[in-house]
């Protein structure tokens, strides 16, 4: 029975361990739904939530048709430190230089977005400033920079995520490894921004949100003990 209980200790702490976050944009009943759970940086530029488009079902959100003075983009405070986000994405036109959209993690010194001086940013789309245009492109602040993936810009749906590790990014583009980058260890990631605040002259979708997150010390602390009551136990 004890041998049963370390067991079930093991299984509950190792699922609650893990907090994501997700999104795929479908519970939104409109724009103002949306506007609720999001701040919207620029409110006369906001995200839009588009109905009639989605990867994975009926909605996403999008920057609507850009002009080069729009800066649409709006923010998400997670709470709490994670390692993994990715992300479906679409350009809307892959041939155009001025692309300049994109999905970013963030890290504040403070517990939010824009709370404190801004520690890292780790982002993943399209920008035009210094890289390769034609590919799809990943920043790290505390890193590299901008860097190029190997994949080509498309039209079609595409996972784009970033695998943090404690001192490197891994970027992968439909799961396969793309690029890495340098990154400063120990800086907690703590919100998400929709949209790049640039000009732009093409518009992109975000659709199906995942930002899968660490265990929590005490947490680990707690699976730990549990392992060890179980191997006393045998």
């Amino acid at each position: 029975m004890k041998k049963l209980l370390a067991l079930g200790l093991v299984a509950v702490f190792a699922s609650t361990a893990m907090a994501d976050f997700s999104d795929d944009f479908d519970g939104y009943a409109d724009q103002a739904g949306f506007d609720a759970v999001y701040t919207q940086i620029y409110p006369a530029a906001p995200i839009m939530l588009d109905q009639t488009m989605g990867f994975s079902d009926g909605q996403s959100v999008m920057t609507p048709a850009e002009a080069p003075s729009s800066s649409n983009r709006a923010y998400y405070s997670l709470g709490m430190e994670y390692a993994t986000f990715q992300i479906m994405y679409k350009l809307d036109d892959e041939t155009d230089w001025l692309s300049r959209q994109f999905f970013e993690i963030r890290g504040y010194a403070g517990a939010g977005y824009g709370d404190g001086d801004l520690e890292e940013l780790i982002a993943i789309g399209a920008t035009s400033s210094g890289v390769d245009t034609t590919v799809y492109n990943a920043r790290v602040l505390t890193g590299d920079g901008w860097i190029n993936t190997t994949t080509a810009k498309t039209t079609e749906w595409v996972k784009l995520t970033a695998l943090i590790k404690t001192s490197t990014v891994e970027i992968y583009v439909n799961d396969v490894l793309n690029a890495s980058s340098p990154r400063t260890p120990g800086v907690t990631l703590d919100s998400i921004v929709l949209g790049s605040g640039l000009s732009s002259r093409v518009s992109a979708h975000f659709d199906d949100v995942l930002v899968s997150g660490i265990p929590e010390p005490a947490s680990l602390a707690l699976l730990a003990l549990g392992g060890l009551a179980l191997i006393r136990r045998r």
